[in-house]
């Protein structure tokens, strides 16, 4: 049996690697899935890491070494045709992408806030942020050809609105799909997609 194309390194969780963990195995691609904590990570030299920091993926065909979440999973979804058939869906994809991004930046301060602090992120999070991106892809949805964020095909985008969704419910425990039903319904069918439904199955459990 051949090495695996390509390395994953990151830490033991989802968190922002998980979209690509999710992308390659849809495409059925065996990858190498390196994972570490916070004390191992100390002790790694970062020199082999871009820009000290994780994810990263290592590309062994043309000895590619890739930092930025983002970044990482846009080079799987055009090496795997998973960007849309034209410029402008890529572009659609590309956008989503950076909603979440957005949205994820909301929530960091959780990380270092104290209980009171954390109580006022959320209710913004929930009451402000949550309504201004959903209700466009609630709609966008809705107005789609089929049963993905753009037409009748999967792409980077809907993996990265299934995981986020998710990630956000798991972190901030709450139902942030509570009123966007037909974004829960897209949640769930990518979920369910042959490679991502065995990957969930198979892999390690993480709080988030």
């Amino acid at each position: 049996m051949s090495a695996p194309k390509y390395k994953l390194s990151y830490f033991d969780g989802m968190w922002i690697a998980e979209p690509a963990r999710y992308l390659l195995s849809y495409v059925k691609e065996d990858f190498e899935d390196v994972r570490f904590n916070q004390e191992q990570w100390d002790a790694m030299d970062k020199k082999d890491f871009p820009y000290g920091k994780v994810p990263v993926l290592e590309d062994t065909e043309n000895g590619l070494k890739l930092g930025q979440s983002l970044a990482i999973v846009r080079y799987l979804a055009k090496k795997f045709k998973l960007v849309g058939e034209t410029d402008a869906e890529a572009a659609k994809c590309d956008e989503y992408a950076d909603v979440f991004k957005d949205l994820l930046q909301e929530i960091y301060p959780l990380w270092s806030a104290d209980e009171e602090k954390k109580v006022e992120i959320k209710a913004a999070f929930m009451e402000k942020a949550v309504p201004r991106y959903f209700s466009v892809i609630e709609s966008d949805l809705k107005n789609s050809k089929g049963d993905y964020l753009i037409g009748k095909s999967l792409t980077w985008a809907d993996i990265i609105s299934a995981h986020f969704t998710e990630l956000f419910q798991i972190f901030l425990t709450i139902d942030v799909l509570a009123n966007y039903p037909t974004m829960k319904a897209h949640q769930q069918r990518v979920f369910k997609l042959d490679g991502i439904r065995e990957w969930r199955a198979k892999r390690p459990a993480t709080p988030y």
